[in-house]
């Protein structure tokens, strides 16, 4: 018996909190998720090997830091019922200067991992 491929992904844990639709009402991905109360902007959704990926600029501040938020989460099959699972979030943060990256000192790129848990499911559209 085949599997339903879950559409619907709730996200949540360590400041982070959203959807993931992956058949959205406009036939597209719908990605709703806000990290640390501020939701992400045009965030991009691609379904590779190491899972679906979520990827936002969060925050970008010239001469000083741009803020990526990576989000991870696995491909679900469903056997009629929602599962949990877990995902996480790379929150990287890139040291810039007006100058260029030789005028950054000590490490360019700074990196914090979040731990998501996943609720999976399938809605009809």
């Amino acid at each position: 018996m085949p599997f339903s491929s879950a559409n619907h992904f709730v996200v949540s844990g360590a400041g982070i909190d959203g959807t993931v639709d992956l058949d959205g009402i406009t036939g597209g991905s719908v990605v709703s998720i806000t990290v640390d109360d501020r939701e992400l902007r045009a965030p991009s959704l691609d379904t590779t090997r190491e899972g679906i990926v979520i990827r936002a600029i969060h925050e970008e501040i010239p001469d000083s830091h741009t803020l990526v938020v990576t989000v991870t989460i696995p491909q679900i099959n469903l056997n009629g019922q929602d599962v949990a699972s877990a995902g996480f979030a790379v929150l990287t943060t890139e040291r810039t200067s007006i100058g260029g990256p030789n005028l950054v000192s000590g490490p360019i790129q700074l990196f914090e991992t979040r731990p998501l848990a996943v609720t999976a499911s399938v809605v009809e559209s």
